[in-house]
């Protein structure tokens, strides 16, 4: 059972399309933007590999690629685009990048306590078919498709909470920052940042969210 979830959906812009959190039409054992919950990994054949705290015990057994990295909010586009092809172990040169996935967000009202600031899940209608369970043959066939790629979306996350909370660390209350993450605003002060995770490779299931660390004098 998972948390009342403390979040609200976060809005990406007209070029993101944002599925709803919960899909009434289907009866789902758990829901694909039920982003208290992580998905475990693997393609299910032997089972799946639920994410562990240990980070050798936690490498996915059925998969080369996968886990988690964080990286401040300087990141060059060309280089994320590498961290993301890498841990999900895309072709360097895909012909067609896909488009046919669903977008799920969530803004933390309690970031100090959740440890980040907004999020996103990406779900690829694969994994919504044969994961979640939650569209059925037809929907898979005739699943819309998104304007942008998966790696497009990710980007456009960055660039939305780099506008909206600034790339520098902060002394003004106003921009938000300042005491979320228990910096003092004195000798350890918050600046945005990012993590990334790959949260099951073979289903193409990815989350982005921004959080802030303390730059310390």
């Amino acid at each position: 059972m998972s948390r009342e979830p403390s979040e609200k959906a976060l809005d990406l812009g007209n070029r993101v399309r944002v599925s709803p959190p919960v899909w009434s039409d289907h009866r789902l054992k758990v829901q694909p933007g039920d982003l208290s919950m992580f998905v475990p990994t693997g393609n299910g054949v032997y089972g799946y590999q639920k994410h562990q705290d240990d980070p050798f015990a936690s490498a996915p057994l059925q998969e080369a690629c996968g886990g988690v990295a964080c990286f401040d909010n300087h990141i060059a586009k060309a280089d994320f685009e590498v961290l993301v092809r890498v841990m999900s172990d895309w072709p360097a040169k895909a012909v067609e990048p896909s488009k046919g996935f669903a977008v799920f967000t969530a803004e933390s009202r309690q970031p100090g306590t959740e440890h980040y600031l907004a999020q996103m899940r990406i779900v690829s209608k694969f994994g919504l078919r044969f994961m979640f369970d939650a569209i059925t043959n037809a929907e898979y066939d005739n699943f819309p498709e998104q304007e942008l790629t998966v790696a497009e979306v990710l980007w456009s996350f960055i660039e939305h909470e780099r506008e909206r909370w600034g790339t520098e660390f902060c002394q003004d209350r106003e921009r938000g920052l300042q005491g979320l993450f228990g910096g003092d605003g004195n000798f350890a002060r918050e600046e945005l940042a990012f993590g990334f995770m790959v949260e099951n490779c073979y289903h193409g299931v990815y989350r982005l969210w921004s959080r802030a660390w303390l730059v310390t004098k």
